[in-house]
């Protein structure tokens, strides 16, 4: 067990934060006055920092414990720990740019800076945190190199196999909107539809297209399905990476497809032990998505609502 500063900084920041969001509803819905509303937006920043300090604290001291382990051991932290520093970092720094994200809602551009933000916050996060808590103290030693033996061979095999993922995830998620939709469920747009939408062209593709692919294949299969698979064998590695990497993108709707995505990304890495591969099958995937996206925005092609 961790000392204890890591767990009450954890559960101090996670009450103040906690308890500034449900002070601010409040005073949104008209049941709660105070005299200084601002002083909420410090008191949550405060509690994210510590909740992030105390996170942080029990990761190093994992890192610590398990430095000794042999080589072909995960030597890192928790895995939950890592993502929800991701996602914790993530969504801090998307806080200042409340306003880009209401407008990106409305149909309105945001600003650059917000759009930058709200689109490679996460990424930015998980790139952060890997180097950190993984690459840093090499928690993941002796892996296989990122291209693989045929990076040319890697890259071919990604664009099909994205393709493939592509055509057999639109055909599943229509399916969830369909069935969604008949019960009565609001199927509302993820951020990333959003942000085609109002975005310039060249700022949704680098981030959704170039970091994306990069970052999340970086974080998920080179450190969680790679920790899991050390530690709990193939099944929870399979499993456990899909299911987390649904799980941050945050959807209803998507969350099946990008369940399965996880799982195609996870088998072609495994298979050709290259990350390079995962990566092209991402970029492929998100590139089409794109690509179809403001194709539809500007009228080139119209589909069916």
């Amino acid at each position: 067990m961790p000392g204890w500063p890591g767990p009450l900084l954890i559960v101090a920041g996670a009450l103040l934060a906690v308890g500034a969001f449900v002070a601010a509803s409040l005073i949104a819905d008209g049941q709660l006055t105070i005299s200084n509303p601002s002083s909420l937006l410090w008191l949550g920043g405060i509690g994210v920092a510590l909740l992030v300090a105390g996170i942080a604290y029990v990761a190093v001291h994992q890192i610590r414990v398990r430095r000794h382990l042999a080589p072909e051991r995960y030597r890192g932290p928790n895995i939950l720990a890592l993502v929800a520093l991701v996602f914790i970092i993530g969504s801090a720094i998307s806080v200042p740019f409340a306003d880009d994200v209401g407008a990106m809602l409305e149909g309105r551009a945001p600003s650059l800076l917000g759009s930058l933000v709200i689109l490679a916050g996460t990424q930015l996060a998980m790139l952060l945190v890997a180097w950190l808590f993984v690459f840093r103290p090499n928690a993941l030693a002796a892996l296989p190199h990122w291209a693989g033996r045929d990076p040319a061979r890697a890259v071919l095999i990604g664009i099909g196999v994205g393709i493939a993922a592509w055509i057999g995830g639109s055909i599943v998620a229509a399916l969830i909107a369909t069935a969604l939709e008949s019960i009565g469920f609001d199927v509302t747009p993820q951020a990333a539809e959003e942000a085609i939408n109002t975005i310039e062209p060249w700022l949704v593709v680098i981030p959704i297209v170039v970091l994306a692919p990069i970052a999340e294949e970086i974080f998920f299969r080179g450190i969680v399905f790679n920790a899991l698979l050390r530690e709990a064998g193939p099944r929870w590695a399979f499993l456990g990476s899909a299911t987390l990497f649904a799980i941050v993108h945050a959807s209803v709707v998507a969350f099946v497809p990008i369940l399965l995505l996880g799982l195609v990304l996870a088998w072609i890495y495994r298979r050709t032990q290259s990350l390079l591969a995962a990566i092209v099958v991402h970029a492929t995937f998100n590139g089409l998505s794109v690509l179809l996206a403001l194709l539809q925005r500007y009228d080139v092609i119209n589909l069916p609502t």
